[in-house]
């Protein structure tokens, strides 16, 4: 397998664990936002930083990546209920399987931010979850 579809297996495998929760109705990975169908997550990529590992031809990729969670168009009545509560969600869809059926050596949340998202100059509510991955690739 080459790199490109190590890395791809990797947003692949977050998109499919997302897609598993009910609180979420839309996921979209390397699609434009389009309006409508809340909750939505987009997944993004993020710098993933590479390295050669100590055993021989392995190259190890931090795969990193955002999770954008577009919940509600209207200020929530409780942060908890209406926004914390669908973002967890995505942590434990990624915690679920930390190996992401095997994509990666380990995957982890690494950042919860709750907030404010502007898409096409509209504000929305809800927040971004980051992950990183450990992926070995092999030239």
């Amino acid at each position: 397998m080459g790199f490109y579809d190590s890395y791809k297996a990797v947003f692949d495998a977050v998109k499919s664990a997302i897609e598993t929760k009910s609180s979420i109705k839309t996921v979209i990975l390397g699609e434009q936002f389009s309006f409508g169908q809340l909750p939505k997550a987009v997944i993004n990529a993020e710098p993933a930083p590479i390295k050669q590992t100590i055993q021989g031809e392995l190259i190890e990729a931090k795969v990193r990546g955002s999770i954008v969670l577009v919940v509600s168009a209207l200020e929530p009545e409780d942060w908890f209920t209406d926004i914390i509560a669908v973002m967890g969600d995505v942590v434990d869809a990624v915690l679920a399987d930390r190996t992401l059926g095997g994509a990666t050596f380990d995957c982890i949340p690494v950042g919860f931010i709750p907030g404010e998202i502007k898409f096409k100059e509209t504000s929305y509510y809800g927040g971004e979850v980051r992950f990183e991955a450990v992926v070995h690739y092999e030239p």
